[in-house]
């Protein structure tokens, strides 16, 4: 049974409350189950001392009252029935009023507490039945002897009733103002949730969005040139470049891709990057069956691929050769790495720009804590190793 708590945190009391009451919290719907286990162990936790000295001290103060205070004197343990009677009658509606503030309306209340008024007016004509006697041997009619007793009796039950009301008023009042504030705050919750998913929804399409113009400003700024300048690969490299396009694009406006879908746009990109480069860019791709179907974000391997032909490849005359491998490391995890044999990471670290950035930031929102992106001197010592890890179940 769900006991709201850690079990090794309740104390013997609780723990003997909830057994006790097993069978009849399974006869209480969900929500109603919740708040009487909750009220059952705040009773019998040490919170609630206030509420039991309180009780006990009513208790002990009535009967004294009604066994030493005034005439006639109840015989003590009739007095003691009588004074923890009346409490435990408070103490449990004050529970169901607590437990189901909805079904204690106006009417209902007045109709428990003239219920209350009668059921208790025996007991109190009873404390003042030592006063029906003088009055019958002064020579007073019996009816207008017991009626005076009665009205006699009557205050003391209009105050009980009184009290009992407020009690039951208060009770019911705080009930519903605590409900009320807990669903606002569960509403506020909601709302909460809602935004920040909207938000984190708007900042990825944001960051997806500023993937495309990243990788693709720099190609169209070379088509450019050589449509200017009448080179013979402007043609070749648009036709190129209307392929990559045309399978990028709906990628990159879903959530994620599968590894094998993003290295087929690797492969349409750097089928571009080699009608500028040339013999200068050699490139191969290794990436294990079991890691092909698993989920990245759009344009992930592309910037990466794109940072290492920019920053390592590029800059020498003599070109270099990138690769892209992908293996699983255990049951839920992979990594996939972007190996160059270019100029190296700069004196100090590299430092990321627009591309890295989006990438460790899409990584994040994808795989959480799990995922990883580092750039790293390859173990040859030529080149960069850009190496992203993650965990699948993340």
């Amino acid at each position: 049974m769900d006991t709201l708590a850690d079990p090794a945190s309740l104390n013997r009391a609780q723990r003997w409350v909830l057994a006790r009451s097993a069978s009849r919290y399974a006869q209480l719907a969900p929500e109603l189950r919740r708040i009487a286990m909750e009220r059952d162990l705040f009773l019998a936790s040490g919170r609630s001392w206030g509420l039991w000295t309180g009780l006990v001290a009513g208790t002990l103060g009535t009967t004294v009252g009604l066994a030493v205070g005034g005439a006639p004197r109840l015989a003590p343990w009739l007095a003691f029935v009588m004074a923890a009677g009346m409490f435990a009658g408070l103490f449990k509606v004050g529970l169901s009023v607590w437990l189901r503030p909805e079904r204690f309306t106006a009417k209902r209340m007045w109709r428990v507490g003239w219920m209350a008024f009668v059921a208790t007016y025996a007991g109190a004509i009873a404390s003042f039945r030592g006063d029906l006697r003088p009055l019958l041997d002064g020579g007073t009619p019996w009816a207008e002897a017991a009626l005076r007793v009665f009205w006699r009796a009557t205050p003391l039950q209009i105050m009980l009733l009184i009290a009992f009301l407020l009690l039951l008023t208060i009770v019911s009042a705080a009930r519903r103002e605590y409900m009320a504030r807990a669903l606002e705050s569960a509403r506020a919750e909601q709302a909460l949730d809602v935004s920040a998913r909207q938000l984190a929804q708007a900042r990825l399409s944001l960051l997806q969005a500023q993937i495309q113009p990243h990788f693709l400003f720099n190609t169209l700024a070379a088509l450019q040139h050589w449509v200017d300048t009448g080179d013979a690969r402007a043609a070749p490299l648009l036709r190129d470049l209307t392929s990559f396009l045309r399978g990028s694009t709906e990628a990159m406006l879903r959530p994620t891709v599968t590894l094998a879908e993003e290295c087929a746009m690797v492969e349409r990109y750097l089928a571009i990057m080699q009608a500028r480069l040339g013999g200068r860019l050699r490139w191969s791709t290794d990436v294990a069956p079991d890691c092909a179907g698993q989920a990245l974000p759009p344009g992930l391997v592309v910037t990466l691929v794109e940072n290492a032909i920019g920053h390592g490849i590029e800059p020498q005359l003599h070109g270099g050769e990138l690769r892209i491998v992908a293996r699983r490391t255990e049951a839920d995890g992979f990594e996939l790495q972007v190996l160059d044999d270019g100029a190296g990471l700069p004196p100090g670290g590299a430092v990321d720009g627009v591309g890295l950035a989006n990438c460790r930031e899409r990584l994040r929102h994808q795989f959480g804590a799990s995922a990883e992106l580092t750039l790293s001197p390859r173990a040859d010592g030529r080149g960069c190793c850009a190496r992203v890890r993650w965990r699948a179940g993340a």
